[in-house]
């Protein structure tokens, strides 16, 4: 055999077919982690286009996010399922160098389910929320509503590979 292992591996680099990020920071100018996150965005839009998705919290309702143009016409299968689904979203690109896809979740009717949510994360994984301060309620909601549209967009993905034939993955 020619070459060693680490040759043959790295000419055959695997790629995924997307990659999901969450944030707060994600179309939410905050702080540093922004700067981070758009300078990768524009990176990985090159290396994957449209297939790096960022998903961040929709902190303003119906004011227009200053950082977010909406586009009806990306995702909209999905967006019509993840509202059938109970998912308020908006979906359309991030206005940073590279218009990455973005997603826009209204995390805040999680708040009237977050008594059950939190007895789950105790039973499940021994997470303790009793003793959290500060926003860790509005932080965990956000996490929470952001692993639904991650869930609903993997589910659709496969319906959507199923439906052609190809490999659901």
């Amino acid at each position: 055999m020619k070459g060693n292992i680490s040759e043959k591996m790295t000419k055959k680099m695997l790629k995924p077919d997307y990659v999901f990020e969450s944030s707060w920071e994600v179309c939410n100018k905050v702080g540093g982690i922004y700067t981070v996150l758009s300078t990768r965005a524009r990176t990985l839009q090159a290396m994957m286009p449209d297939r790096i998705v960022f998903i961040g919290p929709d902190c303003w309702g119906e004011k227009a996010c200053p950082y977010f143009e909406e586009d009806k016409t990306v995702m909209a299968g999905w967006k019509a399922q993840a509202v059938k689904e109970g998912l308020g979203v908006k979906v359309g690109r991030w206005t940073v160098p590279g218009r990455p896809v973005a997603i826009l979740v209204d995390f805040k009717p999680f708040f009237a389910e977050k008594d059950h949510i939190y007895t789950q994360l105790w039973e499940d994984f021994g997470v303790d929320s009793l003793h959290a301060y500060g926003d860790y309620d509005e932080a965990s909601m956000f996490s929470f509503a952001a692993g639904k549209v991650v869930e609903s967009l993997v589910k659709g993905l496969k319906k959507w590979h199923m439906e052609r034939g190809a490999d659901a993955r």
